[in-house]
């Protein structure tokens, strides 16, 4: 029965899926502990560990070089510069 756990087959948009809703539980579970709810305190560390542990097991596409300011204003305004970017 544990072996069924493991093997969920869940495809990369799954697990997005539910690493936004463990967020936005996570930010649920702060208000409520902020606020000396029994037990959230407790929860709020769990889902933490839990959230770290998802995050070390699935494989991230490398992102992207991203742009910076100026270059993107190079970019916009050079008339005389054959970028293709």
């Amino acid at each position: 029965m544990l072996d069924n756990l493991h093997k969920l087959g869940l495809s990369e948009k799954d697990i997005e899926l539910i690493e936004s809703a463990l967020h936005t539980q996570k930010k649920i579970l702060s208000v409520q502990s902020e606020a000396g709810g029994s037990g959230a305190h407790q929860k709020l560390v769990d889902l933490k560990h839990l959230i770290k542990r998802i995050n070390r097991s699935t494989i991230r596409k490398p992102a992207e070089p991203s742009q910076s300011w100026s270059n993107f204003l190079r970019m916009l305004f050079c008339t005389e510069c054959n970028q293709t970017r």
